[in-house]
């Protein structure tokens, strides 16, 4: 059953907004004045504070039926609801302690560091996807210099390459370079593809593909490639490779912890076992 008392349209709770020193009840729980009050900022107007009052009323009852049913069902199926708050409790205190401890480990991971793990791992790290490195420039079909702009973007020479970059953005081409691995998927995003289709053959070399949208065409060079299942590079793991080094650090600064108040424990004789075993 629940029971709630009267309040009163007051502007602020210096003047009182309730009328009684029980609020509201649920079973043989109370919500008192003194809960209500300390719920609401000062300094609000009247109708504001009785807005949050009732707000914070009505939370409270529908919350305290809620958890009086969920007693009730939880003793008929026979949860043992106190062992499970226990339980949680004591996961959480064990969880800040291990946090406390973890979050003082020293975060810098060397580039070295992440090397030499990388080179005694590698095996581990394989790839779930193609990645690849390239280029796209989009330009108006209508480009005049379409021609030569391919040309010198194929090209292995460094003059004509710089050549090449000079006309682009003369032009006002719109050039996008993946000078660090990604995946060909997100690659791919930057280009007109259909749905369906599969553009596989753009990872078969370095040679210049063109693809057509509309008005615009687009060059395509893939500079570099591995596929799904072959040893991710390292650049593509270096962040997990830095994650995992941290972690262990993490969990060997919480082991010692561990060992640390066990032996300690020990020591000061607050610790003893008495489980008798039968052993010949």
């Amino acid at each position: 059953m629940v029971m709630a008392a009267g309040m009163l349209l007051a502007g602020c709770r210096g003047r009182g907004l309730l009328s009684s020193d029980v609020v509201a009840q649920v079973g043989k729980t109370v919500l008192t004045e003194e809960d209500v009050t300390a719920a609401v900022p000062a300094g609000m107007s009247g109708e504001d504070s009785l807005a949050m009052v009732e707000n914070y009323v009505e939370t409270w009852v529908r919350r305290q039926v809620k958890l009086q049913e969920a007693e009730r069902v939880l003793a008929e199926t026979g949860v043992n609801i106190d062992a499970m708050v226990e339980d949680y409790r004591n996961s959480l205190l064990t969880y800040r302690l291990d946090r406390y401890y973890m979050d003082r480990v020293d975060t810098v991971v060397s580039d070295s560091l992440v090397a030499d793990y990388y080179a005694m791992h590698q095996p581990e790290f394989r790839l779930d996807r193609d990645i690849v490195k390239g280029r796209i420039v989009r330009l108006p079909a209508s480009f005049r210099l379409r021609t030569k702009l391919k040309e010198l973007m194929g090209s292995p020479n460094a003059e004509r390459q710089q050549d090449f970059l000079d006309l682009a953005v003369k032009n006002g081409l719109t050039l996008t370079v993946f000078d660090e691995w990604v995946g060909f998927d997100e690659f791919l995003n930057r280009l007109p593809t259909v749905r369906g289709k599969s553009y596989d053959y753009l990872l078969t070399g370095s040679r210049i593909e063109e693809l057509t949208d509309g008005d615009y065409k687009y060059y395509v060079q893939i500079t570099d490639h591995a596929a799904k299942g072959q040893q991710a590079p390292l650049e593509w793991v270096e962040n997990v490779v830095r994650n995992i080094i941290y972690n262990k650090r993490g969990s060997d600064a919480v082991r010692r912890m561990e060992d640390s108040l066990y032996h300690a424990a020990l020591e000061n004789h607050t610790l003893k076992i008495y489980l008798k075993t039968n052993r010949e």
